[in-house]
């Protein structure tokens, strides 16, 4: 059981896992995005692009990262992590060795004490 406590006065949410918390912080940043009446990046983002995707930003890059080309070299996902900045994503390619439940844990953690709400684990 996962709880955060927002430290505005708003009320205690729970969450039976990360996972859930995960998939509640990406609807809220969408929709926020989605409000908004011109385009945006969001700034909270953690997307895992398809392998053709990866290819993509290989090719448009002008000076791609290490991650960026492996995933274009050994055709795999990539996942970008956005924490605040969409101009200074993190990428990682998704191999096997890559623990998921880690780096949503950690980007939802993050997430969280970015926007002033502690995160507790009963």
């Amino acid at each position: 059981m996962i709880r955060i406590i927002p430290l505005d006065g708003n009320p205690i949410e729970h969450f039976e896992d990360y996972n859930e918390l995960f998939e509640c912080i990406t609807s809220t940043e969408t929709m926020k995005a989605a409000k908004r009446l011109k385009p945006v990046h969001i700034d909270w983002n953690f997307t895992i692009h398809h392998p053709k995707r990866a290819s993509a930003l290989y090719i448009q890059s002008k000076n791609p990262s290490e991650a960026i080309k492996e995933a274009f070299e050994e055709n795999l996902a990539l996942i970008e992590i956005c924490t605040g900045d969409y101009k200074k994503p993190l990428y990682i390619p998704l191999t096997p060795n890559v623990d998921m439940d880690y780096l949503k844990r950690k980007w939802c953690i993050d997430s969280c004490t970015f926007h002033h709400i502690l995160v507790k684990e009963a």
